[in-house]
């Protein structure tokens, strides 16, 4: 279209007589700007205008011609032009911001729903119940179950108030008013005497149960798991009672985690009916006004006797009011249970083919009793003790210590298992269980002493290792019923012997009789 145009301009120009020169500068000038070409054009036919006077009509229409020409065709180039608009370019940074956000307002509002859902699932009010209310709940209509004074009390033996605590089985004496919960231990743990002159805040028993300042205390209360989350102080009555048919309890004791029977726990769960009653012997912790101690005998029926008799201790613990159940119904067969604090404490350990209990845990080492008398090749053997008093001696022939470290262990085809460990031998003249713990002897086997923890209570007149006094061959003996008795250390009595092992040595089972620990 250019060239058309300049050819055609040049013609009419050179006709019309115009300068060679300013047709070179026209012509200079409309290319160099293209885009305003419709522009300079029409300021240089101005400029005609103004140089050429007297032009002819013939001259002018030429003009108007050329010009006519020169915009029609400009105008079907612009056209064409517009006809073809350019690609739009795509903005690849506004689509990925645009993705980014919608992925954000997902994301908010995904979790944010979570959070919500889950916020309020673990902050929803939930009606929690406790030991006490599951028990009170189970038994809303047991007639044995009876409320005295605020106070829920199982009474005789309605056989569904067991609960297992610390590998041990407890009984449920009542639900107090708290909601804590007092339980008494089924079977006595140990024997001890009271000590002279001692009501029960004062006595060896109170000390051998609870953690004091003084040396060797709370041999019990070490023994129980964690008591300072599941325990508190529990109240026993101390008043004196000279008639039992009129017991009261006005004076209580309540300084410390563990305590013993009262006449009144005794009295309010059926007395001899009670399910407390396991004809065994234990303290209760009263006195009458001559200071004499009443106790269970092993029928059932209240006693009194001396502070220096000794006989069975049924530790009574009670339990928070904010501790919940684990499992269990009450039932013998599933006691409740409300600690999953796994403790080798009173567990059962199967060596070769005999069954053991762990009595005691010292570090690493578990000391074992057996839960059988003492046997070889299956057949049961009594021996004496010594012919000279309570000293456990495994170097001197014709003594039993010489028999369970040479004969009875060389029968053992565990041997190699049973370490040599410290053991209680002394003599308990004063009745203070304290003084025995300082006179130990180093062995393999040896026999439980007064203040050790009894676990086994079927078995029946066998030695211990305590003796009755320095200068005496009498020793102290075991019977099922948990009255100590004495006997000639030359007389012949059945043996429950002790062993120490290594608890690293256990490779398996559960601790229970039905599955043992094994090596």
């Amino acid at each position: 279209m250019n060239s058309e145009f300049d050819n055609e301009m040049k013609n009419n120009l050179d006709n019309n007589e115009i300068n060679s020169s300013n047709n070179n500068d026209f012509f200079e000038e409309i290319n160099n700007n293209s885009i305003n070409r419709s522009n300079i054009i029409s300021n240089r036919i101005n400029e005609f205008d103004h140089s050429i006077d007297n032009e002819d009509n013939m001259n002018l229409m030429s003009r108007v011609s050329i010009e006519e020409k020169f915009f029609q065709k400009d105008n079907n180039s612009n056209n064409i032009k517009s006809s073809k608009s350019p690609k739009r370019k795509i903005n690849t940074q506004k689509i990925f911001n645009l993705v980014s956000f919608v992925f954000l307002l997902t994301c908010i509002l995904f979790y944010g729903f979570r959070f919500i859902k889950y916020y309020g699932e673990s902050h929803k009010k939930v009606d929690q119940k406790f030991i006490a209310d599951i028990i009170k709940e189970n038994n809303k209509e047991n007639e044995n179950f009876k409320n005295i004074n605020g106070d829920y009390y199982f009474y005789e033996d309605s056989g569904n108030n067991y609960l297992k605590y610390s590998n041990l089985i407890w009984r449920i004496i009542r639900v107090n008013s708290d909601g804590s919960v007092t339980l008494v231990l089924n079977n006595p743990i140990t024997v001890l005497a009271a000590g002279e002159n001692k009501d029960y805040k004062n006595s060896y028993i109170n000390e051998w149960l609870n953690s004091e300042k003084t040396e060797n205390t709370g041999i019990f209360e070490q023994k129980l798991n964690n008591p300072n989350a599941y325990l508190i102080s529990s109240t026993t009555c101390i008043d004196k009672i000279d008639d039992v048919k009129s017991v009261t309890c006005k004076n209580t004791y309540s300084d410390s985690l563990i305590t013993i029977p009262s006449l009144n726990d005794y009295a309010n769960t059926g007395s001899s009916k009670s399910f407390m009653n396991s004809e065994e012997a234990f303290y209760l912790s009263n006195t009458n006004s001559k200071n004499q101690n009443w106790y269970v005998d092993e029928n059932g029926k209240v006693e009194n006797t001396s502070k220096n008799t000794i006989m069975g201790i049924k530790p009574v613990i009670t339990i928070q009011r904010n501790i919940s159940l684990l499992r269990g119904n009450g039932s013998k067969e599933e006691p409740y249970e409300i600690d999953n604090t796994e403790s080798l404490f009173a567990t059962y350990v199967k060596l070769g083919n005999d069954l053991w209990q762990v009595y005691d845990v010292e570090g690493d080492i578990l000391k074992l009793s057996l839960t059988t008398y003492l046997k070889i090749n299956n057949e049961e053997i009594k021996y004496k003790y010594s012919n000279t008093g309570f000293y456990h001696d495994d170097t001197k022939l014709d003594t039993l210590a010489y028999f369970l470290n040479h004969n009875y262990l060389n029968s053992l085809t565990y041997k190699d298992l049973i370490i040599e460990s410290e053991y209680i031998n002394g003599v308990y003249e004063n009745y203070d269980y304290k003084s025995l713990l300082n006179s130990k002897v180093n062995t393999k086997v040896s026999l439980l002493s007064i203040g050790n923890i009894l676990l086994n209570n079927k078995s029946n007149n066998y030695f211990t290792t305590t003796g009755v006094s320095k200068n005496s061959t009498d020793m102290y003996v075991m019977n099922n019923d948990f009255k100590v008795t004495t006997a000639e250390s030359t007389d012949i009595l059945s043996i429950i012997p002790v062993i120490s092992i290594d608890k690293n040595s256990i490779s398996k089972g559960a601790g229970t009789i039905e599955e043992p620990y094994e090596v």
